[in-house]
C-alpha cells in the first residue's frame, strides 16, 4: 500500500489551459449578454461554484441558473476546442516521475469531466502517473452551484487509508487550501493559473510555487525523504 497521497487539481495546475477557459467562459458570458472580459479580470473573479463567478461579472442569479444547462453546453464545446492542443504546466513531467519514482499514490481532484481528463491524459501521455481521476461523471453543469471536492476526496482517503498528515494537494485556486484546511491536510499552491497571485497568497496556502518541479523538494523537507535527485 502506498504511504503518501498527493492530490493534483487539473485545469491551471497539471493542464495549462488558463486562456482557453478564458476564451471559452467570455463565450458563456456573452450567450447570457454580458460583456467579455480581460485575463486579469477572469483570474480576480474565477471562483467556485461557478455561480459566484457570474455574479462577479454582473449576471443574476435567477438568469444564470435558468438557462445553466445551455450555457454548460455552450462552454463545453468552446473549451474542448480551444484547449485540444494544451500543453502541462512548466515541470508538470518531471515532478510525476519524481512523485512515481518515489512509490507515493497520485490522483487527479477536479471539478472538470472525468471523461474529458482522461481524454487529455492519454493525448498527453500521462495515464500511468494517476492512481485515480476524482472528477464529475456528469455533463458539467452541476458545478454551477456546488462542487463537492472536499466530499469525494475524504471518501478516497478513506477507502485507501491515508492519514491527513501524509497527504498534500496542489492546486491553482483558493478552493485546494480550504479543502486542505477543512481535511487537516498539506496545501500547495501554484501561480499563475485561474486566479491572480494575489488572491492565492489571501487563500493561505501552506505553501506557494511558481513551477511544478518545486515539489520535490517541498516534499523531501516535509516528510524527511532520502531520495535520489
Amino acid at each position: 500500500m502506498k504511504n503518501k497521497l498527493i492530490v493534483f487539481d487539473w485545469n491551471g495546475t497539471i493542464l495549462s489551459d488558463t486562456r482557453p477557459s478564458v476564451e471559452a467562459g467570455n463565450v458563456c458570458l456573452e450567450f447570457y449578454g454580458a460583456k467579455a472580459i480581460s485575463l486579469r479580470k477572469y483570474r480576480e473573479t474565477f471562483n467556485f461554484p461557478i455561480l459566484h463567478f457570474y455574479k462577479l461579472n454582473g449576471l443574476s442569479v435567477d438568469h444564470v441558473l435558468a438557462k445553466k444547462d445551455e450555457a454548460n453546453i455552450v462552454f463545453q464545446e468552446a473549451y474542448e476546442h480551444l484547449a485540444k492542443s494544451a500543453r502541462t504546466r512548466k515541470g508538470a513531467r518531471s515532478a510525476l516521475d519524481w512523485i512515481a519514482d518515489q512509490g507515493m499514490g497520485c490522483i487527479i481532484l477536479s471539478n472538470y469531466r472525468t471523461e474529458k481528463i482522461r481524454e487529455h491524459t492519454k493525448r498527453l501521455k500521462l495515464d500511468r502517473y494517476f492512481d485515480d481521476v476524482q472528477a464529475f461523471g456528469c455533463g458539467g453543469g452541476s458545478i454551477v452551484e456546488s462542487t463537492h471536492k472536499s466530499e469525494r476526496l475524504t471518501k478516497y482517503m478513506a477507502q485507501h487509508n491515508y492519514k491527513p498528515q501524509d497527504v498534500v494537494i496542489v492546486g491553482d485556486s483558493a478552493e485546494e487550501p480550504e479543502i486542505a484546511r477543512h481535511l487537516g491536510i498539506t496545501s500547495i499552491g501554484i501561480t499563475d493559473g485561474y486566479i491572480t497571485r494575489a488572491r492565492l497568497r489571501d487563500a493561505s496556502p501552506d505553501h506557494i510555487i511558481h513551477r511544478l518541479n518545486e515539489i520535490p523538494d517541498l516534499l523531501i523537507n516535509k516528510w524527511g525523504i532520502k531520495t535520489k535527485l
